[in-house]
């Protein structure tokens, strides 16, 4: 996996330009799941992107037939990647989704006092982020 994949499958020449467009956001996606870093933005983006596959909603069954490929292959194969650790998660990386995921919270509350109770959880993970390691694991991530 990775950018060699997708440069091998977006240059065969009997593909619509269609269908290039939507191999290209798969294939965005499924980089955006190799990456290492651990800050705020990669880690979110990376979760994001797991869960986008991992879900197998609508927008990910749509992109996956107008690529031209089969949505439970596609996933089938991610898990694979995962469980050979091509792709893996650590620690930080999780703990900054969680973040993210109360913040988006937070931001939904109207009220004052579901404000201040989403807020003190953020200041608790916070904490967490910053004392989290880098130590990996994957498997939770694919029971998802």
């Amino acid at each position: 996996m990775g950018i060699s994949f997708a440069e091998t499958a977006l240059k065969t020449q009997e593909l619509l330009p269609e269908q290039k467009l939507w191999r290209g956001v798969l294939f965005n996606a499924i980089e955006d799941t190799l990456v290492v870093r651990n800050d705020r933005k990669s880690s979110i983006n990376k979760l994001e992107a797991h869960r986008w596959i991992m879900d197998m909603g609508v927008d990910f069954e749509k992109v996956c037939y107008w690529a031209g490929f089969d949505p439970d292959h596609v996933k089938e194969r991610y898990i694979l990647a995962i469980e050979r650790g091509d792709i893996w998660f650590n620690c930080k990386q999780v703990a900054w989704d969680k973040y993210y995921q109360q913040y988006k919270l937070y931001k939904k509350s109207l009220e004052t006092e579901a404000k201040k109770y989403h807020r003190k959880q953020l200041d608790e993970m916070r904490k967490i982020v910053i004392h989290s390691s880098t130590a990996l694991f994957t498997s939770i991530l694919i029971a998802t």
